[in-house]
Protein backbone atom coordinates (compact mmCIF):
# COMPACT_ATOMS: atom_id res chain seq x y z
CA UNK A 1 0.00 0.00 0.00
CA UNK A 2 1.29 3.34 -0.42
CA UNK A 3 2.91 4.83 2.60
CA UNK A 4 2.06 9.10 2.65
CA UNK A 5 5.40 10.51 3.21
CA UNK A 6 5.32 14.32 4.69
CA UNK A 7 8.28 16.22 3.79
CA UNK A 8 11.33 16.01 6.18
CA UNK A 9 11.58 18.17 9.42
CA UNK A 10 14.59 18.98 11.36
CA UNK A 11 14.81 17.10 14.92
CA UNK A 12 15.36 20.50 16.23
CA UNK A 13 11.76 21.69 15.62
CA UNK A 14 9.85 23.62 18.38
CA UNK A 15 7.35 20.97 20.25
CA UNK A 16 4.35 22.66 18.08
CA UNK A 17 5.64 20.76 14.73
CA UNK A 18 4.11 17.43 15.89
CA UNK A 19 0.67 17.55 17.71
CA UNK A 20 1.26 14.31 19.81
CA UNK A 21 -2.00 13.08 22.27
CA UNK A 22 -2.10 14.25 26.36
CA UNK A 23 -0.81 17.93 25.09
CA UNK A 24 -2.86 21.06 26.38
CA UNK A 25 -6.48 20.58 26.22
CA UNK A 26 -7.21 23.47 23.15
CA UNK A 27 -9.98 25.70 23.94
CA UNK A 28 -13.47 25.16 22.79
CA UNK A 29 -13.36 27.12 19.62
CA UNK A 30 -10.34 24.33 18.35
CA UNK A 31 -11.30 21.53 19.46
CA UNK A 32 -13.01 20.41 16.20
CA UNK A 33 -10.08 21.47 14.17
CA UNK A 34 -7.72 19.78 16.77
CA UNK A 35 -9.42 16.38 16.36
CA UNK A 36 -9.08 17.04 12.59
CA UNK A 37 -5.43 17.69 13.16
CA UNK A 38 -4.94 14.26 15.53
CA UNK A 39 -6.76 12.53 12.45
CA UNK A 40 -4.68 13.88 9.36
CA UNK A 41 -1.50 12.79 11.70
CA UNK A 42 -2.78 9.16 12.67
CA UNK A 43 -4.56 8.49 9.82
CA UNK A 44 -1.81 6.62 7.59
CA UNK A 45 -0.51 4.53 10.40
CA UNK A 46 -3.88 3.32 11.93
CA UNK A 47 -4.61 2.27 7.84
CA UNK A 48 -1.09 0.50 8.28
CA UNK A 49 -1.77 -1.23 11.52
CA UNK A 50 -5.20 -2.37 10.74
CA UNK A 51 -4.38 -3.77 7.27
CA UNK A 52 -1.04 -5.91 8.79
CA UNK A 53 -3.56 -7.09 11.96
CA UNK A 54 -6.44 -8.09 9.43
CA UNK A 55 -4.00 -9.65 6.90
CA UNK A 56 -2.20 -11.84 9.34
CA UNK A 57 -5.56 -12.85 11.22
CA UNK A 58 -7.22 -14.28 8.19
CA UNK A 59 -4.17 -15.53 6.69
CA UNK A 60 -3.30 -18.06 10.32
CA UNK A 61 -6.91 -18.34 10.74
CA UNK A 62 -7.33 -19.86 7.47
CA UNK A 63 -3.88 -21.79 7.24
CA UNK A 64 -3.03 -22.58 10.46
CA UNK A 65 -3.65 -26.53 11.68
CA UNK A 66 -3.36 -26.07 15.09
CA UNK A 67 -3.34 -23.55 17.79
CA UNK A 68 0.19 -23.79 19.97
CA UNK A 69 0.39 -25.18 23.56
CA UNK A 70 0.37 -21.79 24.43
CA UNK A 71 -3.31 -21.22 23.59
CA UNK A 72 -4.12 -23.92 25.54
CA UNK A 73 -2.34 -22.94 28.95
CA UNK A 74 -4.06 -19.69 27.95
CA UNK A 75 -7.50 -21.45 28.04
CA UNK A 76 -7.09 -23.08 31.65
CA UNK A 77 -5.63 -19.80 32.97
CA UNK A 78 -8.24 -17.83 32.02
CA UNK A 79 -10.85 -20.75 33.24
CA UNK A 80 -9.22 -20.47 36.83
CA UNK A 81 -9.52 -16.75 36.73
CA UNK A 82 -6.83 -16.33 39.74
CA UNK A 83 -4.35 -13.31 40.44
CA UNK A 84 -1.57 -15.68 38.88
CA UNK A 85 -0.78 -18.85 37.12
CA UNK A 86 2.22 -21.27 37.03
CA UNK A 87 4.38 -19.67 35.06
CA UNK A 88 3.16 -15.86 34.38
CA UNK A 89 1.41 -13.34 36.57
CA UNK A 90 -2.60 -12.69 35.32
CA UNK A 91 -2.67 -10.86 32.34
CA UNK A 92 -2.25 -13.74 29.91
CA UNK A 93 -5.10 -15.93 31.41
CA UNK A 94 -7.13 -12.60 31.73
CA UNK A 95 -6.42 -12.11 27.45
CA UNK A 96 -7.95 -15.24 26.74
CA UNK A 97 -11.08 -14.67 28.93
CA UNK A 98 -13.74 -13.34 26.18
CA UNK A 99 -12.84 -16.33 24.28
CA UNK A 100 -14.81 -18.16 27.02
CA UNK A 101 -17.45 -17.41 25.53
CA UNK A 102 -16.84 -18.64 21.77
CA UNK A 103 -17.61 -22.35 20.97
CA UNK A 104 -15.29 -24.46 18.06
CA UNK A 105 -13.09 -23.14 15.35
CA UNK A 106 -14.10 -19.17 16.86
CA UNK A 107 -11.23 -20.02 20.32
CA UNK A 108 -8.49 -20.32 17.40
CA UNK A 109 -9.63 -17.22 15.60
CA UNK A 110 -9.84 -15.26 18.42
CA UNK A 111 -6.35 -16.76 19.41
CA UNK A 112 -5.05 -14.98 16.00
CA UNK A 113 -6.98 -11.96 16.24
CA UNK A 114 -6.08 -11.17 19.40
CA UNK A 115 -2.07 -11.35 18.79
CA UNK A 116 -2.58 -9.42 15.32
CA UNK A 117 -4.16 -6.73 17.40
CA UNK A 118 -2.14 -6.68 19.81
CA UNK A 119 1.09 -6.70 17.39
CA UNK A 120 -0.97 -3.70 15.58
CA UNK A 121 -1.26 -1.71 18.57
CA UNK A 122 2.93 -2.23 19.37
CA UNK A 123 3.60 -0.97 16.02
CA UNK A 124 1.87 1.82 16.57
CA UNK A 125 3.49 2.60 19.71
CA UNK A 126 6.79 2.27 17.78
CA UNK A 127 5.67 4.45 15.47
CA UNK A 128 4.58 7.13 18.30
CA UNK A 129 7.56 6.33 20.42
CA UNK A 130 9.82 6.97 16.72
CA UNK A 131 7.44 10.37 16.35
CA UNK A 132 8.45 11.99 19.90
CA UNK A 133 11.72 11.20 19.36
CA UNK A 134 12.39 12.44 16.02
CA UNK A 135 9.70 15.13 15.84
CA UNK A 136 9.99 13.41 11.83
CA UNK A 137 6.89 10.98 10.21
CA UNK A 138 9.43 9.63 8.09
CA UNK A 139 11.60 8.15 10.66
CA UNK A 140 8.51 7.17 12.56
CA UNK A 141 7.42 5.00 9.47
CA UNK A 142 10.86 3.72 8.93
CA UNK A 143 11.11 2.47 12.46
CA UNK A 144 7.98 0.97 12.44
CA UNK A 145 8.37 -1.10 9.10
CA UNK A 146 11.30 -2.50 9.63
CA UNK A 147 10.33 -4.38 11.88
CA UNK A 148 8.88 -6.43 9.40
CA UNK A 149 12.14 -8.42 8.54
CA UNK A 150 12.14 -9.69 12.15
CA UNK A 151 9.69 -12.54 13.19
CA UNK A 152 8.70 -10.96 16.72
CA UNK A 153 5.60 -9.61 14.52
CA UNK A 154 4.05 -12.65 12.92
CA UNK A 155 5.93 -16.42 12.95
CA UNK A 156 7.30 -15.90 16.12
CA UNK A 157 4.47 -14.43 18.21
CA UNK A 158 1.86 -16.66 17.41
CA UNK A 159 3.34 -19.96 19.85
CA UNK A 160 3.41 -17.51 22.94
CA UNK A 161 0.68 -16.17 25.04
CA UNK A 162 2.86 -13.66 26.74
CA UNK A 163 4.91 -12.09 23.91
CA UNK A 164 2.39 -10.63 22.34
CA UNK A 165 1.28 -8.64 25.20
CA UNK A 166 5.04 -7.21 25.19
CA UNK A 167 5.01 -6.22 21.98
CA UNK A 168 2.06 -4.37 22.43
CA UNK A 169 2.97 -2.70 25.40
CA UNK A 170 6.59 -2.29 25.76
CA UNK A 171 6.18 0.50 23.07
CA UNK A 172 3.97 2.17 24.78
CA UNK A 173 5.53 2.26 28.22
CA UNK A 174 8.27 3.54 26.87
CA UNK A 175 6.44 6.57 25.14
CA UNK A 176 4.76 7.34 28.44
CA UNK A 177 8.09 7.36 30.06
CA UNK A 178 9.60 9.69 28.05
CA UNK A 179 6.02 12.06 28.32
CA UNK A 180 5.99 11.48 31.76
CA UNK A 181 9.44 12.43 32.34
CA UNK A 182 10.33 14.97 30.02
CA UNK A 183 6.66 16.75 28.74
CA UNK A 184 3.98 16.75 31.46
CA UNK A 185 3.93 14.79 34.55
CA UNK A 186 0.13 14.28 34.06
CA UNK A 187 0.70 10.99 31.82
CA UNK A 188 3.05 9.54 35.04
CA UNK A 189 -0.26 7.53 35.94
CA UNK A 190 -0.73 6.65 32.28
CA UNK A 191 2.87 5.02 32.43
CA UNK A 192 1.86 3.36 35.75
CA UNK A 193 -1.22 1.56 34.29
CA UNK A 194 0.96 0.23 31.12
CA UNK A 195 3.39 -0.66 33.07
CA UNK A 196 1.34 -2.62 35.76
CA UNK A 197 -0.20 -4.46 32.52
CA UNK A 198 2.89 -5.33 31.17
CA UNK A 199 4.83 -6.52 34.89
CA UNK A 200 1.58 -8.37 34.95
CA UNK A 201 2.25 -10.22 31.28
CA UNK A 202 5.64 -11.36 31.95
CA UNK A 203 7.99 -10.79 35.10
CA UNK A 204 10.61 -9.90 32.62
CA UNK A 205 8.97 -6.47 32.73
CA UNK A 206 10.11 -5.39 36.11
CA UNK A 207 13.29 -5.51 34.63
CA UNK A 208 12.53 -2.57 32.95
CA UNK A 209 10.48 -0.99 35.71
CA UNK A 210 13.52 -1.59 38.26
CA UNK A 211 15.61 0.84 35.63
CA UNK A 212 13.44 3.27 35.58
CA UNK A 213 13.68 3.50 39.71
CA UNK A 214 16.80 3.59 39.50
CA UNK A 215 17.63 5.76 36.74
CA UNK A 216 14.81 8.30 38.44
CA UNK A 217 16.80 8.00 41.46
CA UNK A 218 20.14 8.29 40.61
CA UNK A 219 19.62 11.80 38.39
CA UNK A 220 18.54 15.02 40.15
CA UNK A 221 16.48 16.15 37.17
CA UNK A 222 14.32 12.87 37.52
CA UNK A 223 14.40 13.00 41.20
CA UNK A 224 12.13 16.03 41.12
CA UNK A 225 9.14 13.85 39.47
CA UNK A 226 8.87 12.21 43.10
CA UNK A 227 7.26 15.47 44.78
CA UNK A 228 4.25 15.42 41.81
CA UNK A 229 0.97 14.18 43.39
CA UNK A 230 0.92 12.42 39.66
CA UNK A 231 4.12 10.56 40.42
CA UNK A 232 2.56 9.57 43.95
CA UNK A 233 -1.15 8.19 42.00
CA UNK A 234 1.32 6.29 39.32
CA UNK A 235 2.70 4.38 42.33
CA UNK A 236 -0.19 3.72 43.65
CA UNK A 237 -1.91 2.84 40.75
CA UNK A 238 1.44 0.09 39.99
CA UNK A 239 0.98 -1.46 43.72
CA UNK A 240 -2.75 -1.63 43.16
CA UNK A 241 -2.30 -4.01 39.94
CA UNK A 242 1.05 -6.20 41.25
CA UNK A 243 0.00 -6.57 44.61
CA UNK A 244 -2.72 -9.74 44.00
CA UNK A 245 -0.02 -10.80 42.31
CA UNK A 246 2.54 -10.92 44.93
CA UNK A 247 -0.21 -12.42 47.17
CA UNK A 248 -1.12 -15.69 44.73
CA UNK A 249 2.78 -16.18 44.24
CA UNK A 250 3.35 -16.41 48.40
CA UNK A 251 0.03 -19.07 48.49
CA UNK A 252 1.34 -20.88 45.55
CA UNK A 253 4.99 -21.78 46.29
CA UNK A 254 6.18 -19.08 44.01
CA UNK A 255 5.23 -21.15 41.10
CA UNK A 256 6.31 -18.90 38.65
CA UNK A 257 9.95 -18.23 39.82
CA UNK A 258 10.68 -21.82 40.55
CA UNK A 259 8.80 -22.61 37.03
CA UNK A 260 11.82 -20.55 35.73
CA UNK A 261 14.91 -22.56 37.61
CA UNK A 262 13.22 -25.84 36.98
CA UNK A 263 13.86 -25.48 32.81
CA UNK A 264 17.40 -24.02 32.97
CA UNK A 265 20.84 -25.91 34.58
CA UNK A 266 24.41 -25.02 35.28
CA UNK A 267 26.15 -24.97 32.13
CA UNK A 268 28.12 -22.17 30.26
CA UNK A 269 26.94 -22.10 26.63
CA UNK A 270 26.44 -19.56 24.15
CA UNK A 271 23.24 -19.92 23.70
CA UNK A 272 22.78 -16.29 25.20
CA UNK A 273 24.77 -14.99 22.81
CA UNK A 274 23.06 -16.61 20.24
CA UNK A 275 19.66 -15.54 20.95
CA UNK A 276 20.97 -11.86 21.10
CA UNK A 277 21.50 -11.99 17.79
CA UNK A 278 18.77 -13.48 16.68
CA UNK A 279 16.54 -10.93 18.35
CA UNK A 280 18.04 -8.00 17.56
CA UNK A 281 19.21 -8.82 13.79
CA UNK A 282 16.32 -6.42 12.34
CA UNK A 283 17.77 -3.57 14.45
CA UNK A 284 21.42 -4.21 12.03
CA UNK A 285 19.20 -4.80 9.20
CA UNK A 286 17.67 -1.03 9.89
CA UNK A 287 21.14 0.62 10.15
CA UNK A 288 22.75 -0.76 7.32
CA UNK A 289 19.71 0.57 5.41
CA UNK A 290 20.18 3.98 7.25
CA UNK A 291 23.71 4.13 5.61
CA UNK A 292 22.31 2.95 2.26
CA UNK A 293 20.61 5.60 1.99
CA UNK A 294 23.26 7.81 2.35
CA UNK A 295 22.31 8.90 6.07
CA UNK A 296 24.99 8.95 9.07
CA UNK A 297 24.21 7.39 12.43
CA UNK A 298 25.30 9.83 15.26
CA UNK A 299 24.67 10.74 18.76
CA UNK A 300 21.86 13.95 18.29
CA UNK A 301 23.05 16.96 18.87
CA UNK A 302 19.37 18.46 20.32
CA UNK A 303 18.97 18.27 24.18
CA UNK A 304 15.78 17.63 23.65
CA UNK A 305 16.10 14.39 21.59
CA UNK A 306 19.29 13.55 23.03
CA UNK A 307 17.99 13.09 26.69
CA UNK A 308 14.83 11.39 26.72
CA UNK A 309 16.86 8.90 24.15
CA UNK A 310 19.77 8.29 26.36
CA UNK A 311 17.48 7.39 29.44
CA UNK A 312 15.26 4.77 26.92
CA UNK A 313 18.71 3.83 26.03
CA UNK A 314 20.01 2.79 29.52
CA UNK A 315 16.08 1.34 30.57
CA UNK A 316 16.04 -0.78 27.39
CA UNK A 317 19.63 -2.11 26.97
CA UNK A 318 21.43 -2.51 30.10
CA UNK A 319 19.07 -4.75 31.63
CA UNK A 320 20.09 -7.40 28.92
CA UNK A 321 23.76 -7.78 30.09
CA UNK A 322 22.27 -9.60 33.58
CA UNK A 323 20.11 -11.40 31.35
CA UNK A 324 22.56 -12.67 28.74
CA UNK A 325 24.76 -13.11 31.30
CA UNK A 326 22.45 -15.71 33.33
CA UNK A 327 21.57 -17.85 30.20
CA UNK A 328 25.16 -17.81 29.53
CA UNK A 329 25.85 -19.79 32.72
CA UNK A 330 23.10 -21.58 32.88
CA UNK A 331 21.58 -23.29 29.89
CA UNK A 332 18.08 -24.32 28.82
CA UNK A 333 14.29 -22.62 28.62
CA UNK A 334 13.18 -20.45 25.42
CA UNK A 335 15.94 -17.21 25.42
CA UNK A 336 15.04 -15.92 22.74
CA UNK A 337 11.27 -15.85 23.47
CA UNK A 338 12.66 -13.63 26.61
CA UNK A 339 14.79 -11.53 24.32
CA UNK A 340 12.50 -10.69 21.56
CA UNK A 341 10.45 -8.00 23.22
CA UNK A 342 13.47 -6.11 24.08
CA UNK A 343 14.06 -5.55 20.27
CA UNK A 344 10.63 -4.34 19.81
CA UNK A 345 11.15 -0.74 20.50
CA UNK A 346 14.37 -0.56 19.61
CA UNK A 347 14.30 0.78 15.95
CA UNK A 348 12.66 3.59 17.63
CA UNK A 349 15.51 4.56 19.58
CA UNK A 350 17.77 3.74 16.29
CA UNK A 351 16.42 6.35 13.99
CA UNK A 352 16.47 9.05 16.56
CA UNK A 353 20.23 8.56 15.67
CA UNK A 354 19.90 9.86 12.14
CA UNK A 355 17.22 13.09 12.85
CA UNK A 356 19.05 15.83 10.75
CA UNK A 357 21.30 14.00 9.13
CA UNK A 358 22.57 15.63 5.92
CA UNK A 359 23.76 14.74 2.49
CA UNK A 360 26.89 15.92 0.66
CA UNK A 361 24.90 19.04 -1.43
CA UNK A 362 23.19 19.83 2.34
CA UNK A 363 20.05 18.70 1.83
CA UNK A 364 18.58 16.29 4.60
CA UNK A 365 19.00 12.93 3.60
CA UNK A 366 15.38 11.24 2.62
CA UNK A 367 15.11 7.65 3.39
CA UNK A 368 12.33 6.99 1.25
CA UNK A 369 13.83 3.45 -0.50
CA UNK A 370 14.69 2.17 3.14
CA UNK A 371 10.91 2.45 3.63
CA UNK A 372 9.71 1.10 0.52
CA UNK A 373 11.44 -1.91 0.89
CA UNK A 374 10.96 -2.47 4.49
CA UNK A 375 7.11 -2.64 3.35
CA UNK A 376 8.25 -4.91 0.48
CA UNK A 377 9.28 -7.26 2.45
CA UNK A 378 6.37 -7.01 4.92
CA UNK A 379 3.92 -8.68 1.73
CA UNK A 380 6.85 -11.04 1.13
CA UNK A 381 7.18 -12.79 4.53
CA UNK A 382 3.21 -13.16 4.36
CA UNK A 383 3.57 -14.84 1.17
CA UNK A 384 6.17 -17.17 2.25
CA UNK A 385 4.62 -17.39 4.99
CA UNK A 386 1.36 -18.40 3.40
CA UNK A 387 3.10 -20.97 1.02
CA UNK A 388 4.51 -22.61 3.60
CA UNK A 389 1.87 -23.36 4.63
CA UNK A 390 -0.01 -24.39 1.69
CA UNK A 391 2.33 -26.53 0.60
CA UNK A 392 2.77 -27.92 3.61
CA UNK A 393 7.04 -27.87 3.93
CA UNK A 394 8.51 -29.42 6.75
CA UNK A 395 4.80 -30.31 7.26
CA UNK A 396 4.16 -26.75 8.83
CA UNK A 397 0.72 -27.32 7.46
CA UNK A 398 -0.28 -30.37 9.43
CA UNK A 399 1.80 -29.81 12.83
CA UNK A 400 -0.45 -31.27 15.17
CA UNK A 401 -3.86 -31.59 13.36
CA UNK A 402 -4.14 -35.48 14.41
CA UNK A 403 -4.76 -33.95 18.04
CA UNK A 404 -7.97 -32.30 16.51
CA UNK A 405 -9.22 -35.18 15.25
CA UNK A 406 -8.10 -37.50 18.22
CA UNK A 407 -10.29 -34.79 20.16
CA UNK A 408 -13.38 -35.19 18.38
CA UNK A 409 -13.05 -38.78 17.65
CA UNK A 410 -12.59 -39.49 21.69
CA UNK A 411 -15.61 -36.78 21.97
CA UNK A 412 -17.88 -38.90 19.83
CA UNK A 413 -17.17 -42.21 21.62
CA UNK A 414 -17.48 -40.85 24.72
CA UNK A 415 -21.03 -39.33 24.07
CA UNK A 416 -21.85 -42.87 22.14
CA UNK A 417 -21.17 -44.87 25.49
CA UNK A 418 -22.95 -42.61 28.33
CA UNK A 419 -24.70 -39.89 26.49
CA UNK A 420 -23.85 -37.15 27.81
CA UNK A 421 -21.10 -34.20 27.64
CA UNK A 422 -17.37 -35.34 28.11
CA UNK A 423 -16.63 -33.15 31.25
CA UNK A 424 -13.24 -33.91 32.30
CA UNK A 425 -10.14 -35.06 30.88
CA UNK A 426 -6.88 -36.14 32.36
CA UNK A 427 -3.70 -39.05 32.05
CA UNK A 428 -1.13 -38.36 29.49
CA UNK A 429 0.05 -34.84 28.26
CA UNK A 430 -1.99 -34.90 25.26
CA UNK A 431 -5.25 -34.80 27.14
CA UNK A 432 -4.43 -31.45 27.98
CA UNK A 433 -5.01 -30.56 23.91
CA UNK A 434 -8.82 -32.16 24.50
CA UNK A 435 -9.49 -28.99 26.79
CA UNK A 436 -9.43 -27.12 23.95
CA UNK A 437 -10.74 -29.17 21.13
CA UNK A 438 -13.13 -31.02 22.60
CA UNK A 439 -16.22 -29.32 22.04
CA UNK A 440 -17.53 -27.62 25.31
CA UNK A 441 -13.45 -27.73 26.31
CA UNK A 442 -13.72 -30.31 29.25
CA UNK A 443 -11.74 -29.56 32.43
CA UNK A 444 -8.72 -31.01 33.36
CA UNK A 445 -8.71 -33.44 35.78
CA UNK A 446 -6.15 -32.15 38.00
CA UNK A 447 -5.73 -30.26 40.54
CA UNK A 448 -2.86 -28.00 41.82
CA UNK A 449 -0.50 -29.32 44.24
CA UNK A 450 2.61 -27.34 45.79
CA UNK A 451 4.71 -30.10 45.51
CA UNK A 452 3.94 -30.95 41.94
CA UNK A 453 3.02 -27.74 40.60
CA UNK A 454 1.12 -28.36 37.72
CA UNK A 455 1.43 -26.49 34.36
CA UNK A 456 -1.86 -26.63 33.72
CA UNK A 457 -4.92 -27.20 36.29
CA UNK A 458 -8.62 -26.98 37.66
CA UNK A 459 -9.08 -24.39 40.38
CA UNK A 460 -12.26 -24.93 41.74
CA UNK A 461 -12.11 -29.47 40.91
CA UNK A 462 -14.03 -31.35 43.31
CA UNK A 463 -14.02 -35.16 43.10
CA UNK A 464 -17.81 -35.08 43.96
CA UNK A 465 -18.20 -33.40 40.83
CA UNK A 466 -15.97 -35.64 38.81
CA UNK A 467 -17.84 -38.95 40.05
CA UNK A 468 -21.29 -37.58 38.74
CA UNK A 469 -19.65 -36.30 35.45
CA UNK A 470 -17.35 -39.23 35.16
CA UNK A 471 -13.42 -38.26 33.28
CA UNK A 472 -11.75 -39.78 30.09
CA UNK A 473 -8.07 -40.80 31.18
CA UNK A 474 -5.63 -41.16 28.47
CA UNK A 475 -2.40 -43.31 28.19
CA UNK A 476 1.12 -43.25 27.40
CA UNK A 477 1.41 -42.97 23.53
CA UNK A 478 2.44 -46.34 22.20
CA UNK A 479 1.69 -47.80 25.12
CA UNK A 480 -1.04 -50.34 25.38
CA UNK A 481 -4.05 -50.73 27.51
CA UNK A 482 -2.29 -54.06 29.12
CA UNK A 483 0.76 -52.35 30.15
CA UNK A 484 -1.00 -48.68 30.57
CA UNK A 485 -0.99 -47.63 34.16
CA UNK A 486 -3.14 -44.88 35.67
CA UNK A 487 -2.08 -44.80 39.13
CA UNK A 488 -0.76 -41.48 38.82
CA UNK A 489 -3.67 -39.74 38.00
CA UNK A 490 -6.79 -41.63 39.95
CA UNK A 491 -3.92 -41.15 43.60
CA UNK A 492 -5.81 -37.69 43.87
CA UNK A 493 -9.08 -39.08 43.19
CA UNK A 494 -9.46 -42.49 45.33
CA UNK A 495 -13.14 -43.00 45.09
CA UNK A 496 -13.11 -42.92 40.91
CA UNK A 497 -13.35 -46.32 39.13
CA UNK A 498 -12.26 -47.15 35.85
CA UNK A 499 -15.08 -48.60 34.02
CA UNK A 500 -13.58 -49.85 30.33
CA UNK A 501 -10.84 -49.09 28.38
CA UNK A 502 -9.92 -49.50 24.67
CA UNK A 503 -6.82 -48.74 22.20
CA UNK A 504 -6.87 -46.33 19.39
CA UNK A 505 -4.99 -45.52 17.15
CA UNK A 506 -3.92 -41.97 16.13
CA UNK A 507 -0.69 -39.59 15.02
CA UNK A 508 0.31 -36.61 16.20
CA UNK A 509 0.45 -35.28 12.44
CA UNK A 510 -1.71 -35.63 9.67
CA UNK A 511 0.61 -36.67 7.80
CA UNK A 512 0.37 -40.31 5.66
CA UNK A 513 4.04 -40.68 6.37
CA UNK A 514 3.83 -40.72 9.86
CA UNK A 515 3.48 -43.79 11.51
CA UNK A 516 0.66 -44.36 13.99
CA UNK A 517 0.82 -44.56 17.40
CA UNK A 518 -1.33 -47.01 19.90
CA UNK A 519 -3.19 -44.51 22.63
CA UNK A 520 -4.63 -46.56 25.35
CA UNK A 521 -8.25 -44.85 26.43
CA UNK A 522 -9.45 -45.27 29.68
CA UNK A 523 -13.03 -44.06 31.02
CA UNK A 524 -14.67 -42.97 34.19
CA UNK A 525 -18.31 -43.45 33.75
CA UNK A 526 -20.79 -40.87 35.05
CA UNK A 527 -22.34 -41.83 38.65
CA UNK A 528 -25.77 -40.66 37.14
CA UNK A 529 -27.52 -38.89 34.13
CA UNK A 530 -26.19 -35.29 34.60
CA UNK A 531 -27.96 -32.69 33.59
CA UNK A 532 -27.13 -30.12 30.67
CA UNK A 533 -25.54 -26.94 31.61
Amino acid sequence: MALPISPIRSAEAGPDSTPLPFGPTPVAGLRASAWERLWAQYRAPLTYVAFFGLIWTLVSGALDPTVPYDAVEALNWARNAEWGTPKNPWLTGLAFWPALGLRGPAQAVYWYASHFAAVAVGLLGVWQLALRLTRRRELAWLAMLSLNVSGVLNVDILPYNDNFLLVMLWPWMLYLLVRAAFDTPTAWPLFAVVAGLAAMTKYSTFALIGMVFLLTLLSPELRRNYRSPWFALAVAIFLLMVLPNIWWLAHHDFAAFRWVGDQVRERLNLRGLKATVSAFYPIAVLAIAILLCGARLRRPTSPEVRAPLLLLTRVLLLPLVPIVAYFTVFDGGRVTEWLQPFAVPAPALLVACVAGARSGSGQEVSVRRAIVGFAGAAAIVVVVYAFFLCANVKNAGQKFSGLKTLSVVLDQRWRDRYGAPLRYVGGHPVSHWLTFYVPGNPYLLSAWSNAARPNIYTYDIDEANVRRDGALLLGTPDVRCDDADFSAVLAQWPTLKIDTTEDVLFSFHRDAKQKQKHLCVALVAPAAPPEEH
